[in-house]
């Protein structure tokens, strides 16, 4: 059959635009304040996982980044976002707000499970929580398992009242704890060092890690429950079978140099598997905690 050029332009056209009717996007969401390096941090990833999804329509991997847990979900519930890799607090909040399922964990450097500390300055006259009423600790966020979730919810379950403060306030109430939020871990050290605030809260991994560095020791006050270093999430309605090749392609990464060098690229992880026991069993000590956290639990309209 011969073409002539106007035909063979509107043959072109058509079938771009049935290619583009077809093909779709892995979207992969993230909760963060820095768009441009959290999409630089994920982008090899999707694109890896795109490239082995190619049977089902994926010919291209996209990276969002949204500033709250409740905006990622409300991604998820308009499936503007298929998966969602983070640590255990947000991961859960935001399956129970858009019904998001977990299915993987993520390890760390080398780390499956962590655990929250709160830390005072070795000279400190705190000894217990009971001393920490009246003073001022640092979270580092407020969609951080280890450097909010987990501590506040240990202090919440001593009994004790928290209420956030700004930066600048000296103390709190003497009846409660007050909290600032540092935005980095190195903030919160640094803050409890040079006695801006009296105590801090981040990952024993990262702890460990600085606290050695620092010319003021540390002393831990008190430790909290270990949970899954890190979650992956995919959302409701997603093809079945998809969801099976994304669990075998993310699992078997640590088999192949490829999977690898991403792995090592995607903030040094070692390996995906599934959840000891199962999701249900495994997050069932998070889960328990989630009763101190109603307002992030609150559907935003």
């Amino acid at each position: 059959m011969n073409l002539t050029i106007s035909q063979s332009a509107v043959l072109f056209i058509t079938l771009l635009i049935c290619h583009s009717a077809i093909a779709k996007s892995l979207v992969i969401g993230y909760i963060a304040e820095d768009p441009s390096g959290e999409i630089r941090r994920f982008q090899p990833m999707v694109d890896y996982l795109a490239r082995n999804l190619r049977e089902f329509g994926i010919d291209r991997g996209q990276v969002v980044i949204v500033r709250s847990i409740h905006e990622l979900a409300n991604r998820f519930k308009k499936n503007e976002v298929d998966l969602y890799m983070d640590s255990p607090f947000p991961s859960l909040v935001v399956s129970r707000l858009s019904d998001s399922k977990i299915f993987l964990r993520r390890w760390r450097a080398g780390v499956a499970e962590y655990h929250s500390v709160i830390f005072v300055r070795e000279d400190s006259e705190i000894k217990s929580a009971e001393r920490l009423k009246g003073k001022l600790i640092g979270f580092e966020e407020p969609f951080s398992t280890s450097g909010y979730f987990l501590p506040k919810a240990y202090l919440l379950g001593l009994g004790f009242k928290l209420s956030p403060y700004k930066w600048g306030a000296t103390a709190a109430k003497p009846d409660e704890i007050g909290y600032v939020f540092t935005h980095e871990d190195e903030n919160t050290m640094e803050q409890v060092v040079r006695r801006k605030i009296s105590a801090g809260a981040m990952d024993n991994v990262n702890f460990e890690r600085r606290a050695g560095m620092l010319r003021d020791p540390l002393r831990i006050l008190y430790r909290t429950v270990s949970v899954p270093r890190q979650l992956v999430s995919f959302r409701k309605g997603l093809d079945e079978k998809m969801v099976k090749k994304i669990r075998a392609i993310l699992i078997g990464m640590e088999h192949t140099d490829e999977g690898r060098e991403i792995l090592r690229k995607f903030s040094r992880t070692t390996r995906f598997d599934d959840l000891p026991g199962g999701p249900e069993q495994a997050l069932r000590p998070l889960t328990n905690l989630l009763k101190y956290f109603e307002t992030e639990l609150t559907p935003v309209k």
